[in-house]
């Protein structure tokens, strides 16, 4: 057993890592059709939002791929550690036990996001009056916030081991998944745009 939950948790986290970078890519689009097509905005051309969209969509996606696998590869292989020792005596029911052991687990994800990520990264473009370096530290607003994060991947992580147990296709999961994605992918785009709008 302890093979077939690595190799569903791996291929879960690639599926997570997909899911978030097409997120992110329908965040891009949208919010450059609102901006740009919608609102009309006269610092740039049609052309240079179209070369926008066809090459910085897809490296913003690569980036959010990367920046998937280096929060959460660790907090998955834990929740397998989890499941395998927990195997030997509880058997089957112990894949249950990455929602007990959940809390922990965004504890580790918040840890692989503050310190594998350039938290302190800045283009000076963003440097005002009232701007600080990143203080690193793990508070209760960022482990709720780590925590809220950390459930859906889970959950995910979870009913796609599940499916493969049970034998059951996990087409539905994907597919419910991707259209969550697209989603919320084109509600951030509006807000972003929204914010956006201001400047215009």
């Amino acid at each position: 057993m302890n093979k077939s939950v690595t190799l569903s948790y791996a291929q879960s986290l690639i599926w997570v890592g997909l899911l978030v970078a097409i997120a992110v890519g329908v965040t891009a689009i949208v919010e450059l059709v609102f901006v740009d097509f919608v609102h009309g905005n006269p610092h740039r051309t049609l052309g240079n939002v179209i070369v926008m969209m066809v090459v910085e969509t897809p490296l913003i996606g690569v980036i959010a791929l990367i920046g998937v696998f280096l929060v959460f590869t660790l907090p998955q292989f834990f929740q397998v550690a989890v499941i395998s020792v927990l195997n030997q005596m509880f058997g089957s029911r112990a894949r249950f036990a990455v929602f007990l052991a959940l809390p922990l687990t965004a504890v580790l994800t918040w840890y692989c996001y503050d310190y594998l990520t350039p938290t302190d990264f800045n283009l000076g473009i963003n440097v005002g009056p009232d701007w600080a370096p990143y203080q690193h530290g793990l508070s209760i607003s960022r482990y709720m916030r780590t925590l809220a994060i950390q459930a859906p991947v889970t959950l995910f992580s979870f009913l796609y081991f599940d499916a493969g147990f049970r034998g059951g296709s996990k087409k539905p999961l994907l597919m419910a998944a991707l259209a969550l994605a697209v989603v919320v992918g084109g509600i951030l785009g509006h807000e972003n745009a929204q914010q956006q709008f201001q400047f215009l």
